[in-house]
Order: C-alpha cells, then sequence, then structure tokens
C-alpha cells in the first residue's frame, strides 16, 4: 500500500533541491573566482619580490605594487596585511589576509578564507 506523493510535493521538492544546487553551485563559483585570484597574486609577489631585491627598491614601492595587484584582483589586501623584511638579497614579504565568501541571501559573510603568502628572493639560475 504504497502511498504516491502529490503533485505539488513533488514539485516542492524539486524547488528545495534546485535551490540546494544554486546555493552550493554560486557557493563554489566565488570560492574559485577568490582562489585563482590569490594563486595570480603569489605568482605577482614571486616576481616583485625578485626585481624589488634586484634593483633594491624601498619598501614603500613594494607594497605599492602589491596594494595595486591585490586591487585589479579584487582582493581585500591592505598596507597593514604586507610584511616586509631585509632588504637587497635578504629580502622577504609576507601577506596575509581573509577574505568573505560572499551569498546572496546572507548580509554578513557566510564563509571566510584566510590566505598567507611568505615570499624570498631566489638569485636567478
Amino acid at each position: 500500500m504504497d502511498k504516491k506523493p502529490s503533485p505539488q510535493a513533488r514539485r516542492l521538492v524539486l524547488l528545495f533541491w534546485v535551490l540546494v544546487v544554486a546555493f552550493y553551485f554560486y557557493l563554489s563559483t566565488d570560492y574559485i573566482r577568490v582562489s585563482m585570484a590569490d594563486r595570480d597574486l603569489g605568482e605577482y609577489l614571486r616576481y616583485v619580490v625578485n626585481v624589488s631585491a634586484r634593483d633594491e627598491r624601498p619598501n614603500k614601492d613594494i607594497r605599492s605594487l602589491i596594494t595595486m595587484k591585490a586591487q585589479e584582483l579584487d582582493l581585500p589586501v591592505h598596507e597593514e596585511d604586507i610584511t616586509i623584511l631585509g632588504s637587497a638579497e635578504k629580502l622577504t614579504v609576507a601577506v596575509n589576509y581573509t577574505v568573505n565568501i560572499d551569498i546572496p541571501v546572507f548580509s554578513e559573510g557566510f564563509y571566510t578564507k584566510n590566505f598567507s603568502h611568505h615570499v624570498s628572493y631566489r638569485e636567478p639560475r
């Protein structure tokens, strides 16, 4: 004596699963976008550290280059998130920041991801 669910109940269940799939799709696309931007920032950091160490650029220039690239990639990196130690061949740059993964239903950040980069000068081979 199996009782079949009504067509309205089936539609309601289908709507629920469509909303769940849309939620996870939006969450994953925003996460992937942020992760790819972070990877690009990490590559740029290695480039900036090597060029800045070789040219002995001041810390202010290095910090401004990094913040401009972060703005270009739409990442929330501020000057206080950047730590620069040493100079020339002993140059080390650390960047630590947190990104809120946005979801349209919630006004506050639903999920946050911490990113950390530590890059030191390496002599070209």
